[in-house]
């Protein structure tokens, strides 16, 4: 059994907070309604972790749109595809996400972030000591504060979200998504 979204006052006011934000009703709102205190702290905390002045806002959704592919959030993956393709991602690489190395359509900044989002999103998570010199090398101390928080943050989202049964809410209708794993195997299995 899944939590029934709320109908009252406040999940109507949230309703209306996620037209503002995101053009479209967010079933998520209505449920995150139920619990007004928890939901004002993970809307807080998701401005946040979100807002990166230190990283460009391609690789900061390209951090994001990794982890929701790899953890398989169909919500996640429906919103990172749009945003990642809003931030300049291009759909044959959003396509071969789970490939990016052996495509060649990724940049060594971008194939760095998709690395680092690939150790932390593994279960369990392995992150070496060298991948991280690199990742503070590059984006220095903030821009990598930013980085790891964010994907950390969308680990969270997309694992929330499928214990909650939230689905696509049409970000990405009509148009290229990355692919969840099992998704990559069903299309290897069929081409």
């Amino acid at each position: 059994m899944r939590i029934e979204p709320s109908t009252g006052l406040f999940a109507r006011i949230c309703e209306r907070g996620s037209r503002f934000s995101y053009g479209r009703e967010l079933e998520s709102s209505r449920i995150y309604a139920k619990h007004p205190r928890l939901m004002v702290d993970y809307l807080r905390y998701n401005r946040a972790a979100e807002r990166t002045k230190h990283l460009p806002k391609l690789l900061a959704e390209l951090g994001v749109a990794k982890a929701a592919a790899m953890v398989g959030c169909e919500f996640c993956i429906d919103i990172s595809s749009e945003y990642v393709r809003r931030a300049g991602l291009g759909d044959e690489q959003l396509l071969r996400l789970h490939e990016a190395r052996e495509s060649g359509l990724f940049d060594a900044d971008q194939l760095l972030v998709i690395e680092l989002a690939e150790g932390m999103t593994a279960t369990p998570g392995v992150v070496a000591d060298e991948l991280m010199e690199r990742v503070v090398a590059r984006f220095g101390d903030k821009g990598t504060l930013e980085l790891v928080h964010l994907i950390a943050w969308e680990n969270a989202r997309a694992r929330a979200n499928i214990a909650l049964g939230i689905g696509p809410a049409g970000f990405s209708e009509g148009r290229a998504c990355s692919l969840a794993p099992g998704q990559v195997e069903a299309e290897a299995a069929v081409g």
